[in-house]
C-alpha cells in the first residue's frame, strides 16, 4: 500500500478510533477548517491538538492535495498539484512541529495566504495532515545497541481545509434522482437521493424525507442527514424507511436544504409499505 499518495481515506480514521488503536493517544480538533479570504488577504485559523497518551509524543502538521471521486463522498490524497482547485500551495502551519507532554495541548495557526491574482478568486481545498509519531521499539532479539531499527508507528489525523473568497456565493444544485434503490443488508427497504452541486461554492445539505399517509393524511418527518458537496461533484444518499410505518401508500418528498429558505429543493415519489 502507498500511503504517500491515494490510499488514504478519512474512512480509516473512523475505523482506527473505532477498534480503540488510537482513542487514547491523541485528539486533534475541529475536524473542519474554513477560509474566507479574498485575493491578496492573509487569514489565520486554529487547530487543537492533544496528547492523551501517558507519555511524551511528537505531532507533525503539513499538508495535501484531496480529491471526491464518485458519489460516496470519501476523501483521496493526492500529491500537490493533482487536484484542480488546490489550496495546499497557500497554506502553512506554525509551529508545523509539536512536542507535547502527558496530557497537554497546543493550539496551532493554519496560514492560508491567498496570492492576490485573479485566478485565486475561486473555492479551493486542501487537507492538514496531522501525524503522530511514537518512539521507536527496538526488536530484543537485535540486541542492546539496535534502537535505530525499532519500528516507528505513526498516524495521520486528516483535517479538510476550505477556502470560499467573500465574492464567491452563487449556491445552486438539483436533485438528479430520488427513487426507491431496494433492500439494504438488514432487508428494508431503501430510498436513494442523488444530489448535484451546480453552483460555484461549496454546500452544506441537510437531507431529509417528508412521509404522507395518502389515506390518513397522517405525516412525519425523519431525521436530517448532514453532507458536504464540493462544486461540479455529487453525493448519493440512502435512507432507510422506520421500522413502525403503518401498511399502506405514502408520499415520499425527498427535501435537500443548502442555505436559506431560497435554497431548498424537493422530489417526490409514492410507494406502498406492508401490502
Amino acid at each position: 500500500m502507498n500511503i504517500s499518495r491515494k490510499s488514504i481515506l478519512t474512512g480509516i480514521f473512523s475505523f482506527l478510533l473505532a477498534t480503540g488503536l488510537w482513542a487514547q493517544s491523541a485528539s486533534v480538533s475541529p475536524s473542519r477548517v474554513y477560509f474566507n479570504a479574498d485575493p491578496g488577504q492573509t487569514q489565520v485559523r486554529q487547530l487543537t491538538v492533544t496528547n492523551n497518551s501517558e507519555t511524551p509524543q511528537s505531532f507533525t502538521i503539513s499538508f495535501s492535495d484531496f480529491g471526491s471521486p464518485g458519489t460516496a463522498g470519501k476523501t483521496e490524497l493526492l500529491d500537490e498539484g493533482e487536484a484542480e482547485n488546490s489550496a495546499t500551495a497557500w497554506l502553512s502551519a506554525s509551529p508545523s512541529l509539536l512536542e507535547l507532554q502527558p496530557g497537554e495541548s497546543r493550539d496551532v495557526d493554519i496560514i492560508l495566504n491567498v496570492p492576490n491574482e485573479e485566478d485565486a478568486a475561486r473555492v479551493v481545498w486542501s487537507t492538514a495532515l496531522v501525524k503522530l509519531a511514537r518512539e521507536r521499539t527496538a526488536d530484543p532479539s537485535l540486541g542492546e545497541d539496535a534502537m535505530g531499527f525499532g519500528i516507528m508507528h505513526t498516524f495521520q489525523f486528516v483535517v479538510h481545509v476550505f477556502q470560499t473568497p467573500k465574492s464567491v456565493t452563487y449556491k445552486n444544485a438539483r436533485i438528479i434522482a430520488f427513487e426507491e434503490d431496494g433492500l439494504n443488508e438488514e432487508g428494508k427497504k431503501r430510498i436513494k437521493l442523488h444530489l448535484e452541486n451546480t453552483g460555484d461554492a461549496i454546500i452544506d445539505v441537510a437531507a431529509y424525507l417528508e412521509l404522507t399517509n395518502m389515506r390518513t393524511g397522517e405525516s412525519r418527518r425523519e431525521k436530517a442527514r448532514a453532507f458536504t458537496t464540493l462544486p461540479g461533484h455529487s453525493r448519493i444518499i440512502h435512507f432507510v424507511l422506520p421500522d413502525d410505518l403503518s401498511p399502506g401508500r405514502y408520499s415520499v418528498l425527498g427535501v435537500a436544504d443548502y442555505g436559506d429558505r431560497d435554497a431548498v429543493i424537493a422530489a417526490e415519489l409514492e410507494l406502498t409499505v406492508g401490502e
